[in-house]
């Protein structure tokens, strides 16, 4: 098997995993949003004035799909209120004025040798250290395993971290091996598998090394070595690279008995249960042509944009854009004062140096777009659809296959904003739909008030 799928492309990635990861000083005060995942946001379980101690449990909600958020400081709540969040607006959030003493909760103990090989404890401790789908997806590891058992008998690890300047991963597997290979193999226990497969691309063929040295086999874990490209890291693709299987349009990873769990998200699972240490801190590239060099910081939860930019240096230059995540499929941030979540990858300063936007853009009907997209998708067509707001024709050219990876954008010489496009038209579509039930309940409503 070639290990790689049809199109993608080769951007220059700006990598620097040579660089050690630095440790950042928690700021005087975190910001801990309610909402870090996927699913129903929590509800704070704490209120001004109550003293927290370092990992404690502040906010949850028992919905299914959901998971709690812990203190990343200990010291004093001085609010509980909306703050600005990562995704712009303003959430639910608990302010902690930092006494700089880390003093520890311990209401999670490390998992005894028996819980380590029980999937139902091991599930227990994911959701209650609040472990998440930390390669920036941040759907609820818990649940996500929960609903593959039984269906699911292929686990694979994403290991590509294919996005330009992002090193966290890449700094995991060199850093914590051991621990890396022990968190997926609880991951593997919880599925019900026996098998893991971890696919890292070649370029870290340092760390493939000193995985393959410890025995991954062991673990119940094969390493799988991938070609370098973009997007390899998405979960489609993944799959398509490492089994040869195909997810068709509207199904899921586990519909061809697939599941697929981050890097970082196995080794936080080895945190959770053999450490008994809850997500609250993770690597985070910050990087940019706006920063002096770049830094792999190892950062609290809740560390505003801004500070973490001072703690890594500071800027050479103002910045134009706050890109959260990787520069192909991150978002923008509109506020320094936002802080780092669980998902926050990497956060990049940009100036006008890297926008390559163009004023009234003109498809040139190249075919770029369709040779390099990974979902063998037709953006030409996609695009020109979407332009008309024809919902038909953008249901006919599978719009909403979209995975939003920005190989299009990237490969058009016209500069079209195609991945912009794509993502707003499935916003229209969930407009539309909402709209649609809305009239079907008003109708039925009215029918039922004549009967």
């Amino acid at each position: 098997m070639s290990h790689t799928f049809k199109g993608g492309v080769h951007p220059n990635y700006n990598k620097a995993p040579e660089i050690p990861v630095s440790v950042i000083t928690p700021p005087a005060q975190v910001v801990i949003p309610m909402a870090q995942h996927i699913g129903a946001p929590c509800k704070p379980l704490v209120s001004v004035g109550d003293y927290v101690t370092m990992g404690q449990k502040i906010g949850e909600n028992p919905a299914p799909v959901s998971a709690p958020v812990h203190a990343s400081v200990s010291g004093k709540v001085v609010a509980v209120e909306p703050r600005p969040h990562p995704l712009g607006d303003m959430i639910m959030a608990v302010v902690i004025e930092n006494d700089y003493q880390d003093t520890p909760c311990t209401d999670l103990a490390p998992l005894t040798e028996e819980q380590l090989r029980d999937p139902e404890a091991i599930l227990e401790r994911m959701r209650e250290a609040g472990v998440v789908g930390m390669g920036g997806a941040m759907f609820p590891t818990a649940f996500k395993i929960r609903g593959g058992i039984g269906k699911v008998d292929t686990l694979i690890i994403n290991g590509a971290e294919c996005e330009p300047y992002l090193n966290g991963d890449h700094l995991t597997m060199l850093n914590f091996p051991e621990q890396l290979l022990k968190g997926i193999e609880l991951v593997r226990i919880a599925s019900h598998v026996e098998k893991a497969y971890y696919g890292i691309e070649k370029n870290k063929q340092d760390a493939i090394d000193l995985l393959n040295s410890l025995d991954p086999a062991k673990y119940g874990i094969e390493i799988v070595p991938e070609e370098v490209k973009y997007p390899q890291g998405g979960e489609k693709l993944q799959i398509k690279a490492v089994t040869g299987r195909e997810v068709k349009p509207g199904q899921l990873p586990a519909g061809v008995g697939c599941n697929v769990v981050s890097t970082r998200t196995a080794y936080a699972i080895y945190q959770a249960c053999y450490e008994g240490k809850p997500v609250i801190e993770r690597i985070v590239t910050v990087a940019g042509s706006a920063m002096k060099a770049p830094v792999n910081a190892l950062t609290r939860v809740g560390t505003p944009f801004g500070y973490l930019a001072e703690q890594c240096g500071g800027f050479v230059k103002t910045p134009r854009k706050i890109v959260l995540g990787g520069p192909m499929m991150g978002i923008c941030a509109t506020s320094f004062d936002a802080p780092t979540v669980k998902g926050t990858a990497g956060v990049l300063f940009f100036t006008e140096k890297e926008d390559k936007t163009v004023k009234d853009p003109h498809c040139l009907r190249c075919g770029k777009c369709i040779s390099v997209c990974p979902m063998n998708l037709e953006p030409v067509f996609m695009y020109m659809y979407y332009s008309k707001h024809d919902f038909a024709g953008m249901e006919k050219f599978h719009i909403t296959e979209c995975i939003e990876c920005g190989s299009c954008s990237y490969n058009c010489p016209a500069r079209m904003p195609l991945t912009h496009a794509f993502k707003t038209a499935k916003l229209m579509f969930q407009a539309k739909a909402a709209a649609e039930k809305a009239k079907a309940e008003a109708a039925a409503a009215a029918k039922e008030a004549k009967q």
